[in-house]
């Protein structure tokens, strides 16, 4: 708690006021100051020591330890930090060697609820509202920069500041003045620059939604592109009656679909193990060991029929760029193959793109037709980006494939032609230790989410109550087991019990950063998922809104994609009632 007051007389209850000159010369009541620390200038900017201004004008100054108040502004000395009503405040902020902070002369009036004022010859004046004014609501008060006419004070905390010429106005207001606990505010922002001017907004204490009772000032500055300031605009809201949401319901209401949210509560929800459904899946051929080759050669192969999906993901290690393919050849007359969905990415170095965009371009792709396999040879069904060393690329496809082909994965170094002879010669290269490759039955696998009437996780790609696809390499023979199911391609019908409420699932990370994506399925809508909207999804508190929806029935598909952490959580919120447009 700030318990320690600074010991200097506090003037009598009206609005005292200190004179500046050009040079830093402070007077009061005609009387000559002087400061043990002197007012300082940064270009135009006119910086004050806070206790003795605050003291000179009559207010108190709170200390513990670091931690200073004057008015509604606190210094933090220990980090360099200022805040204004709770919201930081990135101004200018000077420490002497003893630790005395001089801080913005127009900052200092404005935590006072007093004025900064030009006054000819340069001179500035800086008055505070007294201490034994402060039981009344406090009125916004025009803060006007050096050099700049005087501003009146506003009469009433609802009122926009009167404008000063030349200066751009904040104005903004709310469509009520008295919420309840966990009601959103909507906030209506009318500032302008006379010149009609670009402008940029500063706010301080504006929150979407207030959870406590209790009375809240919301502050707006403007800045217009010529770097004019405006003088605050203030209002108060009034917080009172039932509460209508709490954090999380309102964030379950209300978060943007893309956008994260606090729940670190999350984890503690219970596990549903989600019912396996019977239906049609095909073979799973995958290919990620050697995950990044040393020199050219095959990394996989094996040989299918009918339908089979090929995910093929590898680093170039070579001293030299190559390229990656998937290549068919048939082990049947008339022999073709049609690629019913693909998706790629190549050429970076960053795994996690390379995982999130092929698994998007899968999502959206509508395949291609059907092509003959020459009699002779190999016909490439992927061919990557020239990758340069270190670089990646990742290939998912569906293939439907009439007759019997062997289907092989290979890196090939620049500069040596795709030939018969060439890949004759080529090596199968051994698996490295980390990774998997092998065909897999399963390529599919379909799930049932049957909720109640609370929150619930469901983990992908644990090994445990989801388990890992076994197999074999069949270029070894050796059995195999494809930790996180990458690839597999998860198909979830979600059915809400409970009537009358809607149903919001969420995306949580549980072992690392994660980037993918997903579709849904909800009646006529289907969307396509970015997991995240931008950058990583790290933060396991703080889980990626997915989807809100009335129906009671709706479908997900998901696939994991490599170069990213497994497992994963969806948690589904079944019982959140109506929900916000």
């Amino acid at each position: 708690m700030l318990c320690a007051l600074l010991s200097t007389p506090v003037l009598a209850a009206t609005n005292a006021e200190l004179l500046i000159s050009p040079t830093g010369q402070i007077t009061q009541a005609g009387r000559s100051v002087q400061l043990r620390t002197p007012p300082q200038f940064i270009g135009t900017t006119l910086l004050l020591p806070l206790r003795e201004t605050a003291a000179l004008l009559g207010r108190p100054v709170q200390n513990s330890g670091t931690l200073i108040q004057v008015g509604r502004l606190v210094v933090q000395t220990s980090n360099r930090t200022m805040t204004i009503d709770d919201v930081p405040y990135a101004g200018e902020l000077v420490l002497t060697a003893g630790g005395d902070p001089l801080v913005e002369a127009r900052l200092l009036a404005y935590a006072l609820d007093g004025q900064l004022v030009a006054r000819p010859g340069g001179i500035l004046s800086i008055t505070a509202l007294p201490s034994d004014a402060l039981t009344a609501p406090s009125t916004p008060v025009a803060v006007t920069p050096p050099g700049s006419s005087p501003a009146a004070p506003a009469t009433s905390p609802a009122a926009p500041q009167p404008a000063v010429s030349g200066l751009p106005e904040a104005r903004f207001a709310t469509n009520k003045t008295i919420y309840a606990p966990g009601e959103r505010v909507t906030y209506t922002d009318f500032s302008f620059d006379p010149e009609g001017l670009n402008l940029s907004r500063h706010w301080e204490g504006m929150n979407e939604v207030f959870f406590t009772p209790g009375e809240y000032r919301v502050t707006l500055v403007v800045t217009n592109s010529k770097g004019r300031v405006s003088a605050p605009s203030s209002r108060v809201i009034r917080v009172q009656g039932a509460t209508v949401n709490t954090p999380l319901s309102y964030a379950l209401r209300n978060t943007p679909l893309g956008s994260t949210f606090r729940d670190p509560l999350n984890p503690a929800y219970p596990a549903l193990t989600p019912v396996t459904q019977s239906g049609a899946s095909f073979p799973l051929l995958f290919s990620d060991s050697p995950e990044a080759p040393k020199q050219s050669g095959t990394l996989y192969r094996d040989r299918a029929s009918g339908r089979v999906r090929v995910v093929a993901y590898h680093l170039n290690r070579l001293a030299k760029p190559a390229r990656l393919y998937v290549l068919a050849r048939p082990r049947s007359a008339g022999t073709s193959v049609q690629v019913l969905r693909g998706g790629s990415a190549g050429g970076t170095s960053v795994e996690s793109v390379l995982g999130q965009v092929s698994v998007l371009d899968f999502l959206t792709d509508n395949g291609s037709s059907r092509q003959e396999l020459q009699a002779q040879g190999s016909t490439p069904l992927y061919t990557s980006p020239l990758l340069a060393p270190e670089q990646g690329a990742k290939v998912l496809m569906d293939l439907q494939i009439n007759g019997e082909a062997e289907l092989s994965v290979v890196m090939l170094e620049e500069g040596r032609p795709l030939t018969e002879e060439t890949l004759r010669t080529l090596p199968l290269l051994p698996p490295d230790a980390q990774h998997q490759r092998g065909t897999f039955p399963g390529a599919v696998r379909s799930l049932n989410v049957r909720l109640g009437a609370s929150p619930v996780r469901v983990m992908l790609g644990d090994s445990t109550t989801d388990p890992a696809l076994s197999g074999i390499d069949a270029t070894t023979g050796a059995p195999q087991r494809l930790n996180g199911n990458y690839g597999v391609q998860y198909d979830i019908t979600v059915e809400n019990t409970v009537p009358g409420s809607s149903t919001v699932v969420s995306f949580v990370p549980r072992a690392g950063p994660y980037r993918g994506g997903l579709t849904v399925e909800d009646g006529q809508d289907r969307q396509i998922i970015r997991i995240p909207g931008s950058g990583v999804l790290t933060n396991g508190d703080l889980p990626l809104m997915l989807w809100r929806t009335p129906s009671k029935t709706f479908r997900m598909s998901f696939i994991p994609t490599g170069g990213s952490f497994l497992p994963v959580a969806l948690v589904f919120y079944p019982n959140v009632g109506a929900v916000s447009p």
